[in-house]
């Protein structure tokens, strides 16, 4: 037993990634299994494979990270649209992308592609099999491998990836000081309850007066947080794990979904992206010439919103009955600008067109939302953030007050 448990071990610990140059002096690279680096460098020598850069496989980065970056996405979609371009076979395109810092996770994969691309399976399929990359970007690679214009719909891809990080990267920016405020707030407020005010409770309840009832509900806070502060940890911990429950499934999710959507301020920027990533999807794989229903499908299948996908779904089969696409979103309660645009479109012959208009609008939009909230928010915190503490303080002060008008 001992043994077996050691060569399983060793098995384990065995595995290289390996990049160099063939005979014909062409990049290749491999998985390669070996007991050390050195006898991995002659067995390749052997095959005539001039070693460039070994790594070791580690066990677990076959499994994690789950999801590629957003850097390295960009990276790789950008390359491949560049190579594409450039008349390269796909398969020399996988070989030749260059990352910075990538995850052995992430160039095993890469290896594996090359082997799945190898045995005949699909571009689009083989990225499904590594379960690494977003269900969008691979739905969008077998619309272009469908359309035969795979590198024109990377390039757009990746340009739209683009705007989407900087947009994020913009707003993760503007929120730090709000979130630093907020922090900071959070952090005086439980320091006051939590140790300030019972110090100063042993002096209000040692007299023989009535304290004022904003007073006593501190004081009642106070007495809550010091007691059952474990209780109030499993019950947000609890909290967080039903919510993650519910979000999995479908019913109720569509009813969270809701209550998010809702949230003002907030709801509608989430709205917002959506239907742009919805239009986005759209746009590329209309424009490609990907039919109608099976641009349908591709959104909805990569919609993150299940109200959204199932608002596509029910389009699809509204269609398949002979509606048109206006007719069946007006009894979903689709906005009226996007209404009047696929009508137009309609009419015209021209439904790339108007998707790609709407695709514009609602990144404007979102755009444009967000920077109505980077300007809301820090105010909105401050006020809210001041006017607790604010609280806090009338509430350790009133009875001193009460007490100088007693003497």
């Amino acid at each position: 037993m001992k043994l077996r448990i050691v060569s399983y071990w060793e098995h384990l610990w065995q595995w290289w990634l390996w990049y160099g140059l063939d005979s014909k002096s062409i990049h290749t690279s491999g998985v390669k299994k070996c007991t050390s680096l050195a006898l991995l460098h002659s067995t390749l020598a052997l095959e005539g494979v001039e070693v460039i850069k070994v790594q070791r496989l580690w066990p677990w980065q076959r499994h994690w990270p789950k999801r590629i970056d957003h850097e390295h996405l960009q990276a790789l979609l950008g390359q491949w649209a560049q190579l594409l371009s450039s008349g390269l076979p796909l398969l020399s395109c996988i070989t030749l992308v260059h990352l910075q810092q990538a995850s052995g996770r992430l160039r095993y994969e890469l290896i594996q592609i090359q082997n799945a691309l190898l045995s005949g399976v699909s571009f689009s399929n083989s990225l499904s099999q590594s379960r690494l990359f977003p269900t969008t970007i691979v739905h969008l690679v077998a619309a272009g491998e469908a359309s035969g214009e795979l590198a024109t719909l990377l390039a757009q891809v990746h340009e739209k990836q683009v705007q989407q990080a900087n947009l994020k990267r913009r707003f993760k920016r503007s929120l730090f000081m709000p979130l630093i405020t907020l922090f900071s707030g959070l952090m005086v407020s439980l320091v006051i309850i939590y140790w300030v005010v019972p110090q100063v409770a042993n002096l209000y309840t040692s007299g023989n007066y009535e304290l004022p009832m904003l007073t006593q509900w501190l004081l009642g806070l106070s007495d809550m947080a010091q007691a059952s502060i474990g209780a109030i940890s499993v019950g947000l911990i609890c909290t967080y794990i039903s919510l993650v429950w519910l979000w999995s499934k479908a019913n109720l999710r569509v009813k969270l979904e809701w209550v998010l959507l809702h949230i003002p301020g907030l709801g509608e920027l989430m709205r917002l992206h959506s239907k742009a990533d919805v239009f986005l999807v759209l746009s590329l794989t209309f424009n490609a010439g990907v039919p109608l229903l099976d641009c349908l499908a591709l959104a909805a299948n990569s919609s993150r919103w299940e109200i959204t996908s199932r608002d596509l779904n029910a389009s699809i089969l509204g269609l398949q009955q002979g509606q048109k696409l206006s007719q069946i979103l007006t009894k979903m309660s689709w906005s009226a600008q996007t209404l009047q645009l696929i009508r137009i479109g309609e009419v015209a012959g021209d439904l790339g067109l108007s998707f790609t208009q709407l695709q514009h609008y609602y990144e404007a939009q979102v755009v444009s939302k967000s920077q109505w909230l980077e300007q809301l928010l820090e105010p909105a915190l401050l006020i809210l953030i001041a006017g607790f503490v604010g609280l806090i303080l009338v509430a350790l002060y009133l009875p001193l007050f009460q007490m100088g008008q007693m003497m």
